[in-house]
C-alpha cells in the first residue's frame, strides 16, 4: 500500500465494529486494525472524540461491551491525528439543510481541513445520502472526498 489513505470515521463505525458478533469478518473491525497497523491515518477534532466517548461507552455499558468499548476508543485515540478545523461548515445553513443533522458538521469540517481521501461511515440518513451516488462523492468548496460505508471502503482500499 504506497502512503497512507487519510480518513476521517464517523462514530457509526466504531459502534458497528462494538457490536459486531464476528470480529475478524467485521469491515469495521478491519478498519481499525488498518488504523492500529499504519495502513490508513485518521483525523479527528476534540469534538469527534468527545462524541465517540459518550457513544461508545454508553452502548458498551448498556449491553455489557465495556472492555470492548475501551479497546476500540484507545485505538483510535492513540492512532489519530488531532485537528483544530478552521472552517466550519456548521456555520453554513445549505450545508445543514443537506445534512440534516447539525452535530454531523463537525465530521466534515475535519474532511475539508485535512484533504481526507474518504470519510468512512455507516450514517445513510446523514452523512452517506451526502455523495453523489454515481461516484460515491462529495463535493465541497473546490475539494472532493469519497463518503464509503465501512465494506465499501474495505473493498476499494483496504485489498
Amino acid at each position: 500500500m504506497a502512503g497512507k489513505i487519510k480518513v476521517v470515521l464517523d462514530t457509526s463505525v466504531l459502534i458497528s465494529a462494538l457490536k459486531s458478533k464476528d470480529l475478524p469478518k467485521s469491515p469495521a473491525w478491519q478498519i481499525l486494525k488498518a488504523l492500529q497497523r499504519g495502513y490508513i491515518v485518521n483525523f479527528v477534532s476534540d469534538e469527534i472524540i468527545e462524541e465517540m466517548k459518550t457513544q461508545i461507552l454508553g452502548i458498551g455499558m448498556e449491553t455489557g461491551l465495556t472492555r470492548r468499548a475501551l479497546r476500540i476508543l484507545a485505538m483510535v485515540i492513540k492512532n489519530s491525528v488531532m485537528v483544530r478545523p478552521r472552517r466550519k461548515f456548521s456555520d453554513d445553513p445549505e450545508f445543514l439543510k443537506n445534512l440534516r443533522d447539525p452535530n454531523d458538521a463537525k465530521f466534515f469540517d475535519v474532511a475539508y481541513a485535512k484533504k481526507v481521501d474518504y470519510i468512512i461511515s455507516e450514517n445513510t440518513k446523514h452523512i452517506v445520502q451526502m455523495r453523489d451516488e454515481a461516484t460515491k462523492t462529495y463535493r465541497f468548496d473546490g475539494r472532493k472526498v469519497k463518503i464509503l460505508r465501512a465494506g465499501e471502503f474495505v473493498r476499494e482500499a483496504l485489498r
